[in-house]
């Protein structure tokens, strides 16, 4: 009997610690996107706003697994990765669902944008993909200035808060360029999406440095994207994935 309440008490200790997420730090000093983006936007966005995505992420996880109402079938749920809860979010009922999607969506998205930036090239035209990623861009863009230029058309004339996004749909092979509102993310509509990139687009990511001028913070997004992490992110999307 003993045994048995000491293995469920390691199970529940075992779930706890399944379900939290952690503030990641950032891959670089706070200060090494200078200009584009400063110190001091980088400390209030990734320490107040992706930590405040993380708090309340996990305060809606650990709501659910002490629930008593909530059935088995939603604690599994709880207890995964967080882009496994994001592929069935939608399904979610609504009370559930708003705190996840808006949340652990903002934890997702943010994870992925400060990972996939890097210290800053004199000019945009300097940064640049190379290899199978340069190659896949081009075929389905027509060429990289192509893509570049839709993808920043799309980002400036976003109306309100979200996200554009560049993404691999597993069925058709391809480069997908879109957008979404808020925190949403192309994995919570498709598990099929391998989400490559995203450009923040919500006031908090570039109004301490830029104001009201997008364009001139869209403009300058292109000296700090590190395509080489970006370039791993395509390898393994095509590699590891079975449905590609």
């Amino acid at each position: 009997m003993l045994t048995s309440v000491i293995l469920l008490v390691l199970a529940a200790i075992c779930v706890q610690s399944q379900i939290e997420l952690t503030v990641t730090p950032l891959p670089y000093a706070y200060n090494a996107l200078e200009p584009v983006l400063s110190e001091h936007l980088m400390r209030l966005h990734h320490d107040k706003h992706f930590a405040t995505y993380t708090k309340k992420t996990n305060e809606a996880l650990k709501s659910i697994m002490a629930d008593s109402k909530a059935n088995d079938k939603l604690k599994e749920l709880a207890a995964k990765p967080i882009e496994q809860i994001l592929h069935e979010v939608l399904q979610l009922p609504e009370l559930i669902q708003f705190p996840l999607r808006h949340n652990g969506g903002g934890y997702y998205n943010h994870k992925l944008f400060f990972s996939m930036l890097k210290a800053p090239t004199a000019t945009a035209a300097e940064n640049k993909p190379t290899g199978p990623l340069l190659d896949a861009l081009e075929k389905s863009f027509g060429s990289f200035d192509k893509f570049k230029e839709m993808f920043s058309a799309a980002s400036i004339n976003l109306f309100g808060s979200g996200w554009v996004w560049l993404y691999i749909d597993a069925p058709t092979q391809k480069l997908v360029l879109n957008f979404t509102a808020n925190q949403d993310n192309p994995i919570m509509f498709d598990k099929n999406h391998v989400v490559l990139m995203g450009i923040d687009l919500w006031e908090h990511a570039y109004y301490p440095v830029y104001e009201n001028r997008r364009i001139e913070y869209v403009d300058n997004f292109w000296r700090i994207v590190n395509w080489s992490f970006i370039a791993q992110l395509y390898t393994e999307g095509t590699t590891k994935r079975a449905d590609l």
